[in-house]
């Protein structure tokens, strides 16, 4: 493993020569999961009788748990369902031990055994350490990082252990008052007792049941209250009070950013075969709370093109057309394909999946977790995709797509487009759920790790050949430390390139907390801008590349 260089930032930086030298870059990856201690298997605990729950787990969470500066993987499963006769699933934490992961779940007291599905990361309670979050099928858990590597279960206390069939969670400071609020969506209203009988009717071939055979979940809010009795970190679930009670779904994706750059983190929800949810951070309205507003028929962002819910999953959030704003992808059922909202600023987004290539590329693949990162290191921002459909007897089906089915990586153009690579880029073809996204090896650029739906895990080592580049990552000396929702905009030449700090994103799944920036052939950027999420602004200029920088700031 190559160790990057590391800066620490506390003030401006000085002027730096620079020599810009040709980099040609060349996208290519290899699968690594054995090479690097990461033989992983997700189980979905069934036993042929088609329970509904086994269709869509699991996730991954990319996070520096033991706070050494290299990402550490914590993989959900599922549990045994009736029948079951398999090795037993279990929730897995394997720490980045210098280029080999070692397991270290039990030596952390990681303990839950329930049937999992996603979860995020943040430092919850200001101590500076990243504290986990469990979504599943019954009660979620917060564990909260004691700091020396071990973690603790402090849902009862917290407040936050909801029942429902919970999917994707996502950490931010909405209301701005210095702590991490949580957003949980919720799927449907399924049960062991409530299973229904979807088989076809005419050949017997047994299915799994689509969502709108039972009946949708509420999403939560729940506020940061801070530390109660014991220090332990509370929270309340102020869903209504904040506007958010109409968040009525099959949940399944969630991603926060600030989509209107008004400085108020606002949430984006793919729901399956409903409508998806934007809703806008209005903030303190009237001197009191904080309100959300809900632009989901307005903005373009919850319906096709032709106006009809689709089955959405995955979604992603990021500046892809390099205009300044940030825009939204949403994977799609098969024959669906995937949606590509451009921000046209005004609360009014544009589906651009036709004309940037995405359409025809998504129709035959059932598509869940979704990342756009700048994988070639050349300024814009590519596009992956996990693929991989719900029934494992699909053909049998009549479906026109297999259970396995290969992931895609999409190369941004620099005009609006993208361009797919050949399917043999990323060299597995399973039926993949999860992805996150963190440079694993330390050497500048971002790998890729799949969770696949009974299956083993993948993780790609990024080969990519030139390019230099600069990792940012902010620091916060007050409330949250990880200082989630920093918005950076970082200038080299003409070319302005935005990213922003978030937890959750793709589809059960957290990236590493780092701002990757490729430069292409540039030794240095010109200009790098960071505004805090209680809004101060600090500036930095003329910054040396290839190194990973520490940003201290309020």
């Amino acid at each position: 493993m190559r160790h990057l260089p590391l800066l620490l930032l506390l003030a401006p930086a000085s002027i730096l020569p620079a020599v810009d030298a040709a980099a040609a870059t060349t996208l290519g990856f290899r699968e690594v999961a054995a090479d690097w201690g990461l033989a992983v298997r997700h189980h979905h605990g069934g036993s042929g009788r088609y329970y509904m729950v086994e269709t869509i787990a699991g996730g991954v969470i990319a996070f520096d748990y033991d706070g050494d500066g290299d990402a550490d993987l914590l993989f959900t499963d599922g549990a045994p369902l009736p029948g079951y006769r398999g090795e037993k699933p279990r929730t897995r934490l394997l720490r980045n031990d210098g280029g080999r992961f070692v397991d270290r779940t039990e030596e952390a007291g990681i303990t839950f055994d329930g049937y999992g599905a996603g979860g995020t990361a943040g430092d919850v309670d200001g101590d500076g350490d990243l504290d986990l979050y469990l979504t599943a099928f019954g009660a979620n858990v917060l564990l909260l990082n004691r700091g020396d590597g071990t973690f603790v279960d402090r849902t009862e206390e917290a407040g936050v252990g909801d029942p429902l069939w919970s999917m994707s969670a996502a950490f931010a400071d909405f209301d701005r008052d210095g702590d991490l609020d949580l957003y949980v969506t919720n799927y449907v209203d399924f049960s062991l007792d409530n299973n229904v009988d979807c088989s076809d009717k005419a050949t017997g071939i047994e299915a799994y049941c689509p969502p709108d055979v039972y009946n949708p979940l509420p999403d939560r809010y729940y506020e940061n209250l801070g530390p109660g009795p014991g220090g332990v970190v509370r929270f309340a679930d102020a869903t209504a009070r904040v506007g958010l009670d109409g968040a009525v779904g099959n949940g399944l994706g969630v991603v926060v950013g600030d989509l209107d750059d008004d400085g108020w983190p606002d949430v984006y929800v793919a729901n399956d075969l409903t409508p998806n949810f934007l809703f806008r951070n209005r903030g303190r309205v009237d001197g009191g709370g904080i309100r959300f507003e809900d632009l989901s028929l307005l903005s373009g962002t919850g319906y096709s093109p032709k106006g009809r819910p689709e089955a959405g999953m995955g979604v992603a959030m990021g500046d892809y057309d390099a205009d300044g704003d940030l825009d939204l992808t949403v994977t799609n059922f098969e024959l669906e394909s995937n949606g590509l909202y451009a921000n046209m600023a005004g609360g009014v987004f544009i589906d651009n999946r036709f004309t940037a290539g995405l359409a025809e590329p998504s129709l035959l693949v059932l598509g869940f977790g979704v990342a756009f990162a700048d994988l070639d290191l050349d300024g814009d921002l590519d596009l992956v995709v996990a693929n991989g459909h719900i029934n494992d007897n699909a053909e049998q089906l009549g479906s026109p797509t297999p259970h396995k089915q290969p992931n895609h990586v999409f190369e941004n153009l620099g005009n609006g487009r993208f361009r797919k690579l050949p399917d043999d880029t990323l060299s597995e073809v399973r039926a993949s759920r999860g992805l996150a996204l963190a440079d694993l090896d330390l050497d500048g650029d971002l790998d890729l790790v799949f969770v696949n739906s009974n299956d083993h895990a993948e993780v790609y080592e990024n080969l990519t050949a030139g390019g230099h580049w600069l990792q940012v990552v902010p620091r916060a000396r007050h409330g949250d430390r990880f200082a989630v929702g920093t918005r950076t905009v970082l200038e080299t030449g003409d070319r302005r390139q935005l990213r922003e700090l978030r937890t959750a994103t793709s589809f059960l799944s957290q990236d590493e907390l780092v701002l990757a920036f490729g430069l292409g052939p540039r030794t240095r950027a010109d200009a790098l801008r960071l505004r805090w999420p209680r809004g101060g602004v600090t500036l930095y200029r003329h910054l040396p590349a290839d190194r990973r920088l520490v940003v201290i700031g309020d």
